[in-house]
Order: C-alpha cells, then structure tokens, then sequence
C-alpha cells in the first residue's frame, strides 16, 4: 500500500508563516474582543481536545496512553503551559456535537479535513496525509472500480468516507450505501475479515495496522487520494486558539517532532506480505506458546517480552535449531562471539540463546549515547543487533554530515541504506554493511511487535471476556443459590412460622385450659368460700336466733317471774289493801259501833 505523504518542509514553513502572521493582523484589528478563547482556557489550566478511541488516535492499553493524536495534543498543552483533558466520544456525532456546543476546545480524531468540514470548521495545518481505500475480504470477487462494485459499500456515519462516497452517487446511480453508526473503522474492517459486510471504505493508514491481525483483509482499489488529516476548531470563536495552533504546528515541523511522531506510527508500515503475515500469526498460535515463559522470564526493564519474542521470530522464526549461511544459530541467532561474551555455551539451546540475546540486546541499549530519546533507543539499539554497533555509529556520522538529527530514528533510518553506498560508507569508520537490510529488519520487528502486542491484548481481552463470563456464571449461581437459600429460609421460617402458629395455639388452649381450670378452681374456691361464708352467716344466724331465743326465754323467763313477782306484790298489796281496808271496815265498824253505843 502506498506510505502516508507528507508535506514539504520548506512549503510548510512559509505557508505557516504567511498564515500566522495574517492572522495575527487580523486578531489585531478586532478591537471588541474582551476575553479570547485561549485567556479562557489559561483561566481553566485546561485545554479540552475531543477524540474517538482508535490504535492510530488515542488509547489505553491498561498501562500506557498511546496515539498520534494523543501524543501531539499533550505537545499542544505543554505548549501552552496547559493540562491537556481528554473527552472521548463514541462516534462521530457526539464528537461534532460537543465541538459545536463548546464541550471541547478542538476534535483531534485523525479527521480527514473535506470540503464540507472545511466550510463549517477551522483547521489546523495537516499534519499527515492519507488516502481513503475499498475493502474487501481476500479471495472474494475484487471490483476493479466503482462501477464494478456489487454489494453495499459501508461507511461510518459523518465520516468523510461518507461525504465522499456520496458525491459518487449522481455518477453512479446503482451504488449502495450502508452508513452505520455506532461503528468505528477497525469495527468495519474485523466485520470484513468475518465476512458479516462485502466492502467498506476505510483510511490507508489504519488498513495498513490492521491487515497485520487481519490478513484477509485486501484493497480493492483506493477511492480518493492524498487527503488531508487536521484538527479542527469551531469557525465562529476569536482567532486566539487557531493562531496558537498554527504557531505551534509550524514549530513542530520545524522541530522535527512531527516527523518523529509519525514515524513511530507510520514509519514501520511498508507493502503488506499475505503470506507472511499469515504465517506468523499461525505461529503465534503453534509455536509462541512453547517459548513464551522462556521469553517472559529473561525480559529485562530495556527488553520486554513481546519484544525480545518479535526479535527472536525475526531471527528464527522461533526455531531453536536455525542456522545462517552466515554461521549464526539458534532462537536469537547468536554469532559464536557473541554467544561467547553473554557465556551461551549451547546456541541451539532455546533458554541458554533467549537469555543470551535478552542479555546482549539489553546491553547494546545501554551502550548507545544518552542524547538518543528513550523511546527510540530501542530500534537503534535493534539495527545495532543486526549490523553492529560500529556501522550504527557510522550512520549516526553520515546523519550529521547531512545536517540531519542523529538522535532521531526517522533521519537515522532513511540514512541506513547508504553504507550500501561507496560514496557513503567510505567515510565512515567501519566500511560497507547491508544498511537496507537493517531498516527491513528494524521494520519487521516493528510490524511483529505490533502484532504480538494486539494478539497479547486480544487474548487478555478474551481472559477477561471469560472471567467475566464466569464471573457472570458465578454471580447468576449465586443469586441462584442465594435465591434457593433465601427460599429454602422462607420455606423453614415458615415452617418454623406454623410451628410457632401451632406452639402458640397449643399454648393458648394449654393456657385457655389451664384458666378455665383456674377459672374453676376459683368458682370452686369462690363457692366453697360462699358455701362457707353462708354456713357462717347461718351458724352465726342460727347462733344469734339462738342467743336471741335464749335471751327471749330469759326475757320471757325473767318477764314471768317478774309478772309473777307483780302478780305477788299486786296479791301481796290487794292482800295488804284488804287486810288494811279489813282493818279499816273492822275500825270503821268498832268505830260505829263505839258510836252507836
């Protein structure tokens, strides 16, 4: 496939700089703008960019964040003394939504910049170009044109794709087109690969990352070319973040970071190999494994595993027994001095070759001057591996006698190829050595790594799917157990419910028992007591009508003596009344008779 095409640098530099200074101008001449966009974000601290999750843009690995977007936005930020603050947007949508809503400060999302966009947003300057490709899966009927083209074409909604592809339709009539939403370009690609969709459009780039994890993936023929790829700013905000953006671009180019940037993402991909691909990713599966505990054990902090596995399939093909014309052998094809100086005593022992080239691959990194980038010590460290230090050396020279940067892997790499040239590598200290080869070597391991590293996320991906699947299983058995527990407590607490129903019933008629013996028991108690209490009062009745017939017979008794006692003392006195009333007549009578006398 045909490699990104980059602006001159020269064009870039006078463009940016007639560009920045218009803009300046006219920012001047705008005497009723009282607070700027970028004084507001200097208030915040923060510059908000929008973006979509993609290897090429943005994303996390669990560990690191990584993209071209990413990486040159956390440039803009540091630029601007600013936190840079990301927003990730599901689809292209919700990206220009936020954008026109002023969520986000600028959409940094790999998009292409297309006339439409051009005539609603501002744009930064391209900083990579790209051509827009038909997809299909190989070994399927290939169209040769749009004419040819005999299924649905599927493109992203609000992707440029789509802008373009519809303005085919009026040519075309009889095309088809499936906008789906909701998708995003590997999505459609792996839809592709699994045969779900016949063709998509897709950009160049991001076929060329993925026809390495999909091998069946396969051009058509490319749709547009050259189409440039910018961030983009709202059109109606104050020229403050679009002359700083400018600014800062030109700078980057000037600087060479842009250049370094893309050549981390892009400067590996060359023309795509089926075969190749297809058979490293089968060994992946068949021979990788055997090996991997090896290659994870002698990783080193400067030599990680997945890349001491790309070197070492690079070099054998993970084959403990390869040997070279040249002599050199085993997994990590050691020559005998080198084996020699990491004390490898058997090269075509795959531990003893692993350790040794881990070992030696960890000391060429360590070796190289500490003005190389941390982040590209590694390939210089890789094309040291394949031709020696003293030839990397060498183009490091010829870089400079370029006025190029000899730190920097992009100018580096591009000057590989002349030690294959006398007018070069007689300049140089060590001689002639098979530069090209080099770079093709550095590139492969690149291409491998890239590889392993998705094959390694995937089948994490496929770990974790499955611990969650199991965890789902586990946690579905045990709300069914807790659910069986929960029903199995209601059943016993109902039992245990009855049980106590049935104990308090029979407690109540115990009780009710047990009060109507006490009830009874107290009308016993209460009878006898009034039983009682009545032969009381009676005998106390009887007792009294006794005292009281005893007290009227003594009455009585005492009444009669005492009428007796009258009836003698009347007889008594009529006794003496009639003795003195005798005596008194006897009186009377000797009177009278005295008298008569």
């Amino acid at each position: 496939m045909n490699k990104p095409v980059f602006l001159s640098c020269i064009a870039v530099k006078l463009k940016l700089f007639l560009t920045s200074v218009l803009v300046y101008l006219l920012s001047a001449c705008n005497p009723f703008i009282h607070t700027t966009h970028l004084e507001e974000m200097q208030t915040r601290q923060t510059l908000i960019m929008g973006t979509m999750n993609s290897s090429l843009t943005y994303s996390y690995d669990g560990d690191n964040y990584s993209g071209l977007d990413y990486e040159l936005g956390k440039k803009f930020a540091t630029y601007l003394k600013l936190e840079l603050v990301i927003k990730e947007f599901d689809n292209l949508d919700e990206l220009f939504t936020a954008l026109e809503s002023n969520e986000i400060d600028f959409a940094g999302a790999g998009l292409t910049l297309t006339p439409k966009r051009a005539e609603k947003y501002r744009s930064s300057p391209p900083y990579y170009y790209l051509s827009q490709k038909l997809v299909y899966h190989k070994g399927t009927y290939r169209p040769r044109d749009m004419s040819d083209i005999d299924a649905p074409i599927n493109v992203l909604k609000g992707s440029s794709h789509e802008e373009n592809i519809n303005e085919s339709i009026d040519e075309y009539p009889d095309l088809v087109i499936n906008v789906l939403d909701n998708e995003d370009q590997e999505s459609l690609l792996q839809k592709i690969a699994e045969k779900e969709i016949e063709y998509a459009i897709v950009d160049s780039t991001t076929l060329a990352q993925k026809q390495r994890y999909y091998p069946s993936l396969a051009e058509a023929f490319t749709i547009y070319e050259k189409q440039p790829v910018a961030w983009l700013i709202r059109k109606e905000q104050d020229d403050s973040l679009y002359s700083a953006m400018i600014e800062f671009m030109g700078n980057q180019y000037k600087s060479g970071t842009i250049a370094k940037i893309e050549e981390k993402y892009f400067g590996h991909i060359g023309d795509f190999d089926y075969v190749d691909t297809r058979t490293f990713l089968k060994r992946i599966d068949n021979r990788l494994p055997k090996y991997e505990n090896l290659f994870k054990k002698y990783a080193t902090p400067e030599v990680p595993w997945l890349l001491l596995a790309s070197v070492s399939y690079q070099e054998s093909h993970w084959d403990p027994k390869a040997r070279s014309p040249t002599g050199v052998r085993g997994m990590m094809m050691l020559t005998r001095d080198t084996a020699k100086f990491v004390n490898v005593k058997n090269r075509l022992d795959a531990e003893q070759s692993i350790q040794g080239g881990a070992k030696y691959l960890s000391q060429l990194i360590k070796r190289l001057p500490e003005s190389i980038p941390e982040d590209e010590r590694i390939w210089f460290a890789l094309a040291s591996y394949n031709i020696g230090l003293g030839h990397l050396l060498d183009v490091r020279r010829i870089t400079t006698m370029k006025k190029q940067n000899p730190d920097s892997w992009a100018d580096v790499k591009e000057n590989l190829p002349l030690l294959h040239q006398r007018k070069w590598y007689t300049k140089t200290r060590y001689g002639y050595a098979r530069g090209r080869e080099a770079k093709h070597y550095v590139d492969n391991i690149r291409e491998y790594l890239k590889t392993l590293t998705w094959h390694a996320q995937e089948q994490e991906k496929a770990l974790k799917i499955e611990a969650e699947k199991q965890a789902e299983i586990d946690r579905l058995a045990a709300i069914e157990e807790a659910k069986q527990a929960k029903i199995e407590a209601e059943k016993q607490a109902e039992i245990e419910r009855l049980a106590a129903i049935e104990q308090a019933k029979q407690a109540k008629i115990e009780a009710d028992k047990q009060a109507e013996i006490d009830r009874l028991a107290a009308i016993e108690l209460e009878t006898q007591a009034r039983i009682e209490a009545e032969k009381k009062a009676e005998a106390e009745r009887l007792a009294a009508a006794e005292k009281a017939k005893q007290a009227k017979i003594e009455a009585d008794k005492q009444a009669e003596i005492d009428r007796l006692a009258a009836i003698e003392l009347e007889k008594q006195a009529r006794a003496e009344a009639e003795k003195k009333a005798e005596k008194e007549r006897l009186g009377a009578a000797e009177q009278s008779i005295s008298t008569d006398q």
